[in-house]
């Protein structure tokens, strides 16, 4: 049988992005069938035209879309988020009407039931689908014998009930070989990814990862980790990566033993992920470690400053915590990249300047080493499907019961407008001053 799993959009803007999860599911696929990747957003000036060459050379059995992500409208604003979905698989019915077209990943899994109903789709495949794919493709006439899937009896959508939790420590290696990893490597600094773990310990109210990949924090072995990033140095001459674990310094052992293998292996490479912000989190060992082993940036997604906001959010930390992110980047020289919201539930103008304060003194106190600072002001927070942030957003009338989310978005009034115009004035001033906030 021939497989074609192709990546969708990311989103039209966005960098390039390493389809590392079809390269999970491609290592899963028995020999018997051949497969291909193609990515959509290597091909952006002729994107549908590039699927068409492949979709007529390759004439898949199985065409699997991972459908990653979805843009949301600004305020006052309305989008077809199913645009370019709808004209992928309307570019696969046309040219290969028999195919079997499946729809997968992380956006798929939170808006299965609109994805159903609004493309084409045969089947669906809700979550981690490893170990699942397989057995669906042996039973892509009796679909309901997998679970996790959703599937048509007519006109009618049904769902074959919840998957077991995937075993991420036993799966098999990703198959790099099947998507060239330099187109990637020239895009940034992040496009390539490495996964250490699965699953997030965390409670955030407006995250879907818990939902997508559990709360139960499943690791591989440091050197099976470590075996993957060396093959991606040496066989493919990548420089530099980013673990796209949901947390990588929870556990902090675990981190340790990672970074203890590149170092001892002697791998040169260049790498950051996300880590959380609580002081326990990032000892001065771990630190000692994360410099020895090549990572040059702590990447932090706090979402806010303020104490009062950051309970709201039922974050694990404290302004104090995020003042000691200050202190250890510092101390250890590493740079240093920050994330916030500016229209939270509870947002006002007292916990909108806490922030500004908080740049001002990062900037003062680690110069260049502050990379980047992303600020989310004029644009709505994503209410994620079975996240406690739609429950909230249900609750106060933000959306309504039946909403589908799938154009979900939290905003807070109008009156907040000039504070967020302060601190967007205040960012803007945090770089334009960096020649005279810099050392040296």
């Amino acid at each position: 049988m021939r497989v074609l799993l192709v990546q969708a959009f990311t989103a039209l803007d966005m960098e390039l992005v390493y389809p590392l999860g079809l390269c999970y599911l491609a290592s899963h696929l028995p020999p018997e069938h051949e497969v291909e990747i193609f990515d959509l957003n290597l091909h952006r000036a002729r994107p549908f035209e590039a699927l068409t060459e492949r979709l007529v050379r390759f004439r898949p059995d199985v065409v699997g879309i991972s459908l990653r992500n979805m843009k949301v409208a600004s305020p006052g604003k309305s989008s077809d988020d199913f645009e370019p979905q709808r004209r992928t698989v309307e570019v696969v019915r046309r040219l290969v009407p028999r195919a079997v077209v499946i729809g997968g990943g992380t956006a798929f899994s939170l808006y299965a039931d609109a994805m159903m109903q609004r493309l084409p789709l045969d089947l669906g495949v809700w979550g981690e689908a490893e170990e699942r794919l397989p057995r669906l493709l042996q039973n892509l006439s009796t679909p309901e014998a997998v679970p996790g899937v959703h599937y048509r009896v007519g006109e009618e959508v049904r769902y074959s009930g919840p998957p077991p939790a995937v075993d991420f420590a036993g799966l098999l290696p990703p198959r790099r070989d099947l998507v060239d990893c330099a187109p990637y490597a020239k895009s940034s600094n992040v496009s390539i990814g490495v996964q250490a773990k699965r699953g997030c310990a965390l409670q955030c109210i407006h995250c879907s990862d818990t939902f997508l990949v559990g709360h139960k924090v499943r690791q591989r072995a440091a050197r099976d980790v470590v075996d993957e990033i060396e093959s991606l140095v040496v066989d493919h001459g990548v420089e530099q990566l980013f673990f796209c674990d949901q947390i990588f310094n929870i556990p902090v052992r675990h981190a340790i033993e990672i970074c203890r293998e590149i170092v001892d292996r002697r791998i040169g490479v260049r790498w950051s992920a996300w880590f959380n912000e609580h002081r326990n989190t990032l000892p001065d060992e771990l630190m000692i470690w994360l410099r020895r082993a090549g990572c040059d940036r702590l990447s932090f997604s706090p979402d806010h400053v303020d104490d009062r906001m950051l309970k709201t959010l039922d974050k694990n930390f404290r302004r104090e915590d995020l003042d000691y992110t200050i202190e250890i980047a510092r101390r250890h020289g590493m740079d240093v990249e920050y994330s916030f919201f500016l229209n939270a539930p509870g947002e006002d103008a007292r916990s909108l300047l806490s922030i500004l304060s908080f740049l001002i003194r990062a900037r003062l106190e680690l110069g260049s080493h502050l990379r980047t600072f992303t600020l989310l002001m004029m644009q709505p927070i994503r209410i994620y499907p079975h996240t406690r942030l739609a429950e909230m957003a249900r609750d106060e009338g933000v959306v309504s019961a039946d909403d589908d989310l799938v154009e979900g978005r939290y905003w807070n009034p109008g009156s907040l407008r000039w504070a967020v115009d302060v601190i967007q004035r205040g960012a803007r001033g945090l770089y334009a001053a960096r020649q005279w906030l810099d050392p040296g």
